[in-house]
């Protein structure tokens, strides 16, 4: 018998649902895990993590899931999910990785803004840089000099960092 791409099977508890549900709750656990805990038992080899792992996470494919949450959890995921720019699907499966939530998109926004007006007075402060140095360049003083090589190199490094930001900002 070829195996179904997804291992679903419906119970018909014929009366300890209460039961089970009773256990399941005093294990903290789902009913669902719960009976995959007494259907591996059952089996007599427990799956390995490795095992797990690879079922679970291998997969190209995305499934549905249909979460039961009381009211106010699930207003505190859409908000919560909403107010970092990300879908529920994307929220969830950050949480359950444990991978590291964006800030939120407000926040994001507002450092991006701030990153724009910094880039924007430092690129004014690199013309204002190179306009000395032009000055600079009719001098002939070895003091000049010192002052014109350290300015040159300071006007380099501003170049440098607008151009690593205008990439960060134009892929944000």
């Amino acid at each position: 018998m070829a195996p179904a791409s997804r291992d679903r099977v419906g119970v018909d508890l014929r009366g300890i649902g209460e039961a089970v549900r009773a256990a399941a709750c005093a294990r903290h656990s789902t009913i669902a895990a719960f009976a995959r805990d007494a259907l591996v038992e059952a089996v007599g080899r427990p799956a390995t993590l490795q095992e797990v792992v690879a079922a679970d996470f291998d997969r190209a494919e995305i499934v549905k899931l249909t979460l039961r949450l009381r009211e106010s959890e699930a207003e505190a995921l859409i908000l919560n999910a909403t107010g970092l720019g990300l879908c529920y699907s994307d929220y969830v499966a950050r949480l359950v990785r444990q991978t590291p939530l964006p800030m939120p998109a407000v926040e994001r926004a507002a450092d991006r803004a701030a990153l724009m007006a910094s880039t924007d007075n430092l690129a004014a402060l690199s013309a204002n840089l190179a306009a000395f140095m032009r000055l600079l360049r009719m001098g002939k003083s070895a003091e000049v000099e010192k002052y014109r090589r350290r300015i040159e190199a300071v006007d380099l490094e501003i170049r440098r960092h607008l151009d690593r930001v205008s990439t960060l900002i134009a892929g944000a």
